[in-house]
């Protein structure tokens, strides 16, 4: 039986012979053609000759050509026999080796799905660990949130708690001070602070009984710190307005004292352009701190203007009037001064009425009454106003002292013999105040 290598063999060998065959035509050397002697009528002519030679030149040239080109196909057909002899080697081994690769290569495949199996196992078991870690750091957040959330609940009840403690303890102050006891509204205004530090009304309470009890600079911080959270609450403006006025009145004449004064219209004129009928705790308008400020400048008419829109502010205070009637006096207009001073004394007896504590009203009554000559019902105003007047605030009982003076100098030594008395009684009120509070 005929193998297949014995074909290929047979095969390779009858190209070689093909190959071979204008090699084998080519190997003898041409034979030269004899030299005859051609008679002179039968020669060719040289031209001819000529041609003929090189035709035959040509011809030998090719047959080398020839020889070459066999050879060199030989010499590939013997290559490529070794070739084929190597390929039909290998694919014996090849053949010999299929019996033993084949359950090589299936253990093989069997280790890489064992191997991959076990990646899936691991990959899962990773996926498992990371989702489980997962879970716990969102179990610690959603603890921490809720942790935050109940200590924000309790800080804002708590909070809530104090701001309620602190808003009951502004209405025990309010009502401290309406009674005069500026002590006391002080300290509950402070103990309402401690539970409420930013609280803006507190501030401006205790900067506004500070301002009436003297204590200019405590009330200057706590008004400053007021408009440092509310830079245009005009309650605290007027009222900060208030008190440099009057530090600017303890200053010798001078820069200083004017700055002062400057600074002191800007803020109560701010105040008054975002609330015109803006008034204080004390119920009056603040216009006539305005006022006030303008008439220790000499400023008279635009004293008398700020003090009309004060009575227009609070047209049943007896207040505005009774600085109107001075002012009047002041423009040499005696008898506008006594009509006003009429309207006064009505104001301010309708204000007592109302409030028998009422200190401001008992002094614009007694002043009323001695500008009108009234001295014995002026006598009972006097004993209401020494009662009533505030030992905690200085300045209230100074500044009636001032207005009554003021009075004196307007009507003259003979229609103003009846006032040195009251002024040196309430004076040796002033004094006792002023020593029980030390």
């Amino acid at each position: 039986m005929t193998t297949p290598r014995t074909m290929l063999v047979g095969l390779l060998v009858l190209c070689s012979l093909v190959a071979a065959l204008p090699a084998g035509a080519q190997e003898a050397t041409p034979t030269p053609f004899p030299t005859v002697a051609v008679p002179q009528q039968y020669a060719m002519p040289d031209a001819l000759a000529t041609q003929v030679y090189e035709n035959a030149q040509k011809a030998a040239n090719a047959a080398e050509d020839s020889q070459r080109y066999a050879e060199e196909a030989a010499a590939q057909v013997s290559t490529h026999l070794d070739t084929a002899n190597d390929l039909l080697g290998l694919f014996q081994n090849v053949t010999a080796i299929s019996g033993l690769l084949i359950p090589l290569l299936a253990l093989l495949g069997a280790l890489l799905g064992f191997n991959r199996l076990n990646e899936a196992q691991k990959e899962l078991e990773d996926a498992k660990k990371k989702l489980e870690k997962e879970m716990a750091e969102k179990r610690e957040e959603l603890q921490r949130v809720r942790e935050e959330m109940e200590s924000s609940i309790n800080i804002q009840r708590e909070n809530a708690a104090k701001t309620n403690i602190a808003a009951s303890l502004l209405s025990v102050g309010e009502r401290q001070y309406r009674s005069q006891d500026h002590s006391g509204a002080i300290s509950s205004y402070q103990r309402a602070l401690e539970l409420d530090p930013n609280s803006l009304i507190t501030h401006h309470r205790l900067g506004y009984v500070y301002t009436h009890s003297g204590n200019l600079q405590q009330a200057y911080e706590h008004l400053t710190r007021a408009l440092e959270i509310e830079p245009n609450f005009p309650p605290a403006l007027a009222c900060l307005g208030y008190v440099n006025r009057k530090m600017g009145e303890k200053m010798p004449a001078g820069i200083e004292r004017e700055q002062k004064f400057n600074y002191a219209e800007s803020l109560l004129l701010g105040a008054l352009s975002i609330s015109p009928k803006l008034i204080d705790e004390d119920g009056e308008a603040w216009w006539g701190s305005l006022g006030g400020l303008y008439r220790r400048r000499g400023q008279i008419n635009e004293a008398i203007e700020a003090y009309k829109k004060a009575a227009e502010a609070t047209p049943q205070s007896s207040y505005a009037y009774g600085n109107l009637a001075l002012l009047y006096a002041q423009t040499k207009n005696v008898n506008h001064m006594l009509d006003t001073y009429k309207r006064v004394e009505q104001l301010a007896w309708g204000e007592v009425q109302s409030n028998i504590d009422n200190y401001y009203g008992f002094a614009d009554l007694l002043t009323s009454r001695l500008a009108l000559g009234k001295v014995q019902a002026a006598e009972d105003a006097l004993e209401s106003v020494l009662r009533t007047a505030p030992v905690d605030a200085q300045g209230a009982l100074e500044s009636l002292l001032e207005t009554l003076n003021r009075l004196q100098s307007i009507l003259g030594e003979s229609r103003a013999n009846h006032i040195p008395s009251f002024i040196k009684r309430i004076q040796a009120q002033h004094e006792a105040n002023r020593a029980a509070k030390s």
